[in-house]
């Protein structure tokens, strides 16, 4: 598995410099592929956060913006999240005499915007539409790879929590502290409402490499609507670093239906504050872009074995005209 992985970085690196020479047309859409799993920490386990697959497509504004805003894009998302305790194998009695926290899926659907402003800073909003609990489809998508790839059965199902459409909305802001050539520091805070998901997070954003300035760089989506010719860098190298602490008052996934009295077998405590730190690298050429990332993320319920969960990630975007 690690042999196939590296393999398969090296050719998305390949194909992104090889990206360069292909157009000088400037391209105005973006189609992103995201995978993340605890498995990319090598593993072998499902547990906590166990798995997330989204597609994303973003699209230039063609109305006129106001002076001060260097670009505007749209926003539409559709994906699953999947939820399992710590023990989810062996036999059906041993998962549920040890379950730490429910079995959950989030299936849902999004459209947002993002603000890219001429003084560096950046503002993001969504609002997302879905649905958790069974309809979410979550052990359906589980059970049927671990099938389909020869995987070890998965038990304890029939513990996660009730179904429940979720209507939520979501802020991100990101503030300059520091902006310079290659290197630029951000106060970050994000906040999201609804009967899903309600919490709110304040923390930082380093980014270093090989960036063009924050209204162009690949990381904010700013090489749309810019040809090659117009980049300061045909190919972009972005290591970051986003360290947070986060208040939590709702998650649906741990806590179960937020307007219903049966809220499902088995539902968790939520830990009030916890620590999330996202690190990782992307790599962009004119039309291709790939990206890396690990989340540590402190325990999100009170009930769960482990101090803290790690899920790696992959995205793969490409750029229309």
């Amino acid at each position: 598995m690690r042999h196939s992985a590296l393999l398969l970085l090296l050719f998305l690196c390949s194909a992104i410099v090889g990206s360069a020479q292909q157009t000088t047309t400037a391209r105005t859409a973006e189609l992103t592929i995201t995978t993340e799993n605890d498995n990319y920490n090598f593993t072998k386990q499902d547990r906590y956060y166990s798995n997330g697959l989204f597609v994303k497509y973003q699209w230039l504004a063609n109305n006129k913006q106001p002076a001060k805003l260097a670009q505007k894009l749209h926003r539409i998302e559709a994906g699953q999240m999947i939820f399992n305790p710590y023990l989810n194998r062996r036999s059906l009695e041993q998962v549920l005499e040890k379950q730490d926290r429910p079995y959950a899926g989030w299936l849902y659907g999004s459209y947002g915007q993002t603000n890219v402003y001429h003084n560096s800073s950046v503002l993001q909003w969504d609002v997302v539409a879905g649905v958790v609990g069974p309809a979410a489809g979550g052990k359906a998508v589980q059970t049927n790879y671990h099938k389909l790839i020869g995987l070890y059965k998965i038990y304890g199902w029939e513990n996660q929590v009730n179904n429940e459409p979720g209507l939520n909305a979501s802020l991100r802001y990101y503030h300059p502290l520091a902006v310079a050539k290659n290197v630029s520091l951000h106060a970050a805070g994000k906040a999201m409402l609804g009967n899903t998901f309600t919490n709110a997070a304040a923390g930082l954003l380093f980014k270093t490499g090989k960036m063009d300035a924050e209204t162009e760089t690949a990381y904010w989506t700013g090489r749309l609507g810019r040809n090659s010719k117009q980049n300061y860098h045909r190919q972009e190298f972005v290591f970051f670093l986003e360290p947070m602490l986060m208040a939590q008052a709702y998650n649906a996934t741990v806590q179960g239906p937020l307007f219903s009295k049966n809220k499902g077998t088995y539902t968790s405590p939520l830990n009030p504050f916890i620590y999330i730190i996202k690190t990782g690298f992307s790599v962009s050429g004119p039309v291709i872009g790939f990206s890396a990332y690990y989340h540590f993320k402190q325990r999100e319920a009170k009930s769960m074995i482990q101090p803290q969960e790690v899920y790696g990630a992959f995205a793969i975007s490409v750029r229309f005209r």
